[in-house]
Order: structure tokens, then C-alpha cells, then sequence
């Protein structure tokens, strides 16, 4: 047997234009200005993948995916029985070592359980008393640097006596079985039989075969597990997502048809509105102008008006001057007739008394 070497991580460049999404996404809850909050698609990174939380998506191809459900539904089926043994895949496992952040292996099998059935999001394990029988991962080529150089110092700490990996190196390259055993001072690499088959807990020997894997029972040698129907399953969930996603989609265009006609109708009701507004101010102008235009007319009708009445004023003011003029000619006429009267009637009394005079006595 071979040990292997345990090596750090390093982190992973990314190449300009590649995808951020490439290792998967979550959402995170952000605040906005106004007080509200909205949900925020955030990227993962390699170190997302190998400590994920609950709710991040990370992506699988179907390979990977049936490869995965089978390997469960092998080793569920080989300990259906067995209340102190739990099957998980692709469930968050907290080990309860100091130091080290939960995993979610495709593939994880514990013994000595204290509750086999439950709704897991997370397993803690020292909680619930278990210990790790094995762990499997089905190698993403992209994130292959997590499963085959991180993980095995991870898992060799938390006592996980077998670690089976199904390595691919390159997208669309080969596929290599490799399980490795807890040994002193790391894992030891196992070799497989004259068959290529390697033996695992239950009973159970796996092989690489025509690139799939597949699971035989040690005695009988026959093959364990339904591949066909597991991949049958995994395309009948295919379809169903993918028509769950036709609907959403076909449902979202819907709502966006709506909302777009919805959005017309408020442009339209909008720009009628602004229209009656526009109106409605021309028709206050215009009023407005009626209102000015006859309030300048009863000015200079009142104006005109005006001048009338102050000319009659002014006209009988001067006829009454005049009036006055008259009757005040006409006094002095008395005036100087009385007076002229008055002058020749004292002439003629005094030629009068004259006369008398030069008569003298007879």
C-alpha cells in the first residue's frame, strides 16, 4: 500500500470571462437604503464548495448525480435493516472537531447511531454519537482539488476509516476508482482484486465498469442496486424540473406579458391624464384671458363712463358759474337802475325845490 501526501490547498485563479458562477451560487439577505431588504445571488468559491452551508447550490452534471443516488441507494439498501446505521447524501456533516467546518460528501455512511430516521439539513455527528463507516465523492473536475488533495487530510482527522473516490481528472476523461484506508500517519491507498474491484463495509465491492460505477455483492458477485432505475428516476426528475421550469418560465412570461400590458395601460391612463391635465390648464388660460379681456372692457367701458359723468359734472359746474354770472349782472343791473332811479328822482327834487326858489314870493 501507498501512503498518500497530505498538501495544503491553494486557491484557484480565474481566467478572464469565466464564468463566477462556475462553482455554484447562494443568496444572501442585504439591506437596502430604504430600510427593506432584498436577496442577493452571491458566487461560491472553491473554499464555498468544500465547506458549503445550508441552502448554497452547487451544481452536478447527471453523470455525477446518478453516480451519487446509486451509491446511496446501494448502501441504504445493504443496511435497510440495521437501525444503528445512516446512509446520507449529499448532506451537511458537522464531525464536532474542533477546527473544522461542516462537508457535504455525496456519499457519507455512519454506525452506531442513535437516530436513524429523521429530516437531515445538517448531522452532527458527536451529538447523535455515530461514527464514519465511509465517505465517497464523485469527482467534479473543476473542484477535483477540494475532493483529492483537501479533503483526505480533513477526513483522515475526523477518523473516517475508508475514503472512495471517483476521480476524473479532465471533463469527458477517464474515470479512476481509488480508495484509500486509515493507516498511521495518513491514508494508505487499498488495491483492487484481479477484477478491479475493491472491497467496501456491507459486503459490498465496487468497480469502474464501461465508465459507470458499479456496486457487486462480495459473495454472489452479482450486480447490487438498480442503475437502470436510478438513472430512469433521475430522468423522470429531469423532466419534471425541466417542465416544472417550462411552466415557471411560461408563467413568468405571462406575468411579465401582464405586467408589461399592465405598464402600457398605466402610460396610456398617464399620458391621458397629462392630456386632460394640458387641457384643463389651456381651458384655465383661456378663462383666465376671457376673465382679463372683459375685466379690460368694464375698465374702459367704466373709464369712458367716467369721462361722461365728470364732462356733464364740469358742464354744469360751468352752467352754474355761468347762472351765477347772470343773476349777479343782473343784481348789479337792479342795483345801478335803483340807484339811477334814485339819482333822478332826487334831480328832479331839487330842480324842483329850484324852481321854487327862482319863483320867489308875488
Amino acid at each position: 500500500m501507498s501512503q498518500i501526501a497530505i498538501t495544503p490547498p491553494t486557491p484557484l485563479d480565474r481566467s478572464p470571462g469565466e464564468d463566477p458562477f462556475r462553482y455554484g451560487w447562494r443568496y444572501l439577505e442585504v439591506a437596502r437604503p430604504d430600510g427593506g431588504t432584498d436577496w442577493e445571488q452571491v458566487p461560491l468559491t472553491l473554499e464555498d464548495v468544500l465547506h458549503p452551508r445550508e441552502g448554497d447550490v452547487i451544481p452536478e452534471n447527471s453523470q455525477q448525480e446518478r453516480d451519487r443516488r446509486y451509491l446511496h441507494d446501494v448502501f441504504e439498501s445493504r443496511y435497510a435493516d440495521d437501525d444503528g446505521v445512516l446512509t446520507l447524501s449529499d448532506c451537511l456533516v458537522d464531525w464536532g472537531v474542533e477546527g473544522l467546518r461542516p462537508h457535504s460528501p455525496d456519499l457519507s455512511v455512519f454506525e452506531g447511531v442513535n437516530t436513524k430516521e429523521g429530516s437531515w439539513g445538517m448531522y452532527r455527528l458527536r451529538e447523535d454519537g455515530g461514527r464514519p463507516l465511509l465517505v465517497a465523492e464523485v469527482v467534479s473536475p473543476h473542484t477535483r482539488q477540494n475532493d483529492v488533495d483537501v479533503k483526505p487530510e480533513h477526513y483522515y482527522r475526523v477518523g473516517v476509516p475508508l475514503y472512495v473516490l471517483i476521480d476524473q481528472k479532465k471533463e469527458g476523461g477517464p474515470r479512476q476508482l481509488v480508495v484509500y484506508r486509515h493507516a498511521p500517519g495518513g491514508y494508505a491507498e487499498v488495491s483492487a482484486d484481479t477484477l478491479g474491484r475493491v472491497a467496501l463495509p456491507g459486503g459490498v465491492r465496487i468497480a469502474i465498469e464501461a465508465d459507470r460505477v458499479i456496486c457487486y455483492d462480495a459473495d454472489t458477485g452479482q450486480e447490487l442496486g438498480d442503475y437502470t432505475r436510478v438513472s430512469q428516476q433521475l430522468e423522470e426528475e429531469v423532466s419534471a424540473r425541466l417542465a416544472a421550469e417550462q411552466r415557471a418560465d411560461q408563467a413568468e412570461a405571462r406575468e411579465q406579458e401582464q405586467s408589461e400590458a399592465r405598464l402600457a395601460a398605466e402610460a396610456r391612463e398617464k399620458e391621458q391624464t397629462e392630456a386632460r391635465l394640458a387641457a384643463e390648464a389651456r381651458e384655465r388660460e383661456q378663462a383666465q384671458a376671457r376673465l382679463e379681456a372683459a375685466e379690460r372692457r368694464a375698465d374702459l367701458a367704466e373709464a369712458s363712463e367716467l369721462k361722461h359723468v365728470e364732462a356733464r359734472l364740469a358742464a354744469e359746474v360751468r352752467a352754474r358759474e355761468h347762472g351765477e354770472a347772470l343773476i349777479a349782472a343782473m343784481e348789479r343791473a337792479l342795483r345801478e337802475e335803483d340807484a339811477h332811479r334814485i339819482t333822478e328822482a332826487r334831480l328832479r327834487e331839487l330842480e324842483a325845490r329850484l324852481g321854487d326858489r327862482d319863483k320867489g314870493p308875488a
